[in-house]
């Protein structure tokens, strides 16, 4: 029953990643800078999460899995970030996001050779399926520069460390204060990287309700629900079913910008929606010993 609760967080918070395109892009009309957003969008998540985290008296981290979970933070998913809308200076959306969906791959690796996380046959197949599912999802858009692909695959990489260090460190701690932690960090690293870059504050209107939708859907409940289910469900299970987050994209830039659905995002959500399938399947005969 875990299991299957694990793959329905990493679901709910692959589909508040995928929503974020959609918020950030409206954000953006304002005319906020990138590393003010990001900035605003910690910030605010650490606001909303930390009174919740005194009231229920939930467990910090402590000694070195706190040191672990804020550099998981600081350096960690602020690189990741910077090296993801960096890259977008320089290459197509489509074509990063194909470059950033190679992590499964190597968190399958990562996980095989650190966590001894069994590989099974579906977990094998379910992994083909989901990077398939997601190049077909986002298409195949290769126009780009050196500067811009080098930027993608090195978000990839540091994604999936940062997958594998969360795998093992959140077994041994509360999700929701883990993911407090790894926000704030990233926070105070856009609050220095700020301070010298310059900080753009949008006026009144529509523009902060984006940026609270991107706060507290797409990064407070996001990364809690994923790192909660990565917890129930497995390091490289949880990295296969995040690629539901581009099926989200796709489906949400059709109804609210007008962006039409082809046979190949049709085909590549069938894909998948299989690799969940296969996922929330436990086979008997594995090729280790599942964790």
């Amino acid at each position: 029953m875990g299991h299957l609760l694990g793959i329905g967080l990493i679901l709910i918070s692959a589909a508040c990643f995928g929503a974020m395109a959609i918020f950030g892009k409206f954000a953006y009309a304002s005319g906020i800078s990138t590393h003010s957003l990001l900035f605003f969008r910690f910030l605010i998540a650490a606001l909303v999460m930390t009174p919740i985290a005194l009231l229920q008296k939930r467990r910090f981290p402590r000694g070195r899995d706190l040191a672990i979970l804020t550099a998981m933070g600081f350096i960690g998913y602020a690189g990741v970030s910077f090296c993801y809308f960096t890259a977008l200076d320089h290459i197509s959306p489509g074509l990063l996001a194909i470059l950033l969906y190679l992590y499964p791959v190597m968190v399958a690796g990562l996980s095989f050779f650190f966590l001894k996380e069994s590989f099974t046959k579906n977990k094998v197949l379910a992994l083909i399926l989901a990077v398939s599912g997601a190049v077909l999802v986002i298409g195949l858009d290769t126009g780009g520069n050196r500067t811009g692909v080098l930027l993608g695959i090195g978000a990839a990489v540091i994604y999936a460390f940062y997958n594998v260090a969360g795998g093992r460190v959140m077994g041994r701690n509360d999700a929701f204060t883990a993911s407090l932690v790894v926000i704030a960090s990233s926070g105070c690293f856009y609050f220095i990287y700020n301070l010298k870059a310059g900080f753009f504050i949008p006026g009144p209107g529509m523009a902060w309700l984006h940026i609270l939708a991107i706060a507290v859907l797409s990064t407070a409940l996001a990364i809690y629900t994923y790192f909660l289910g990565m917890k129930l469900a497995g390091a490289v299970n949880a990295s296969m079913l995040s690629t539901f987050e581009p099926v989200t994209t796709v489906g949400l830039s059709a109804v609210f910008l007008g962006q039409p659905i082809g046979w190949m995002q049709a085909a590549g959500t069938a894909l998948i929606l299989s690799s969940a399938i296969l996922t929330a399947l436990r086979p008997k005969t594995d090729f280790g010993t599942d964790c």
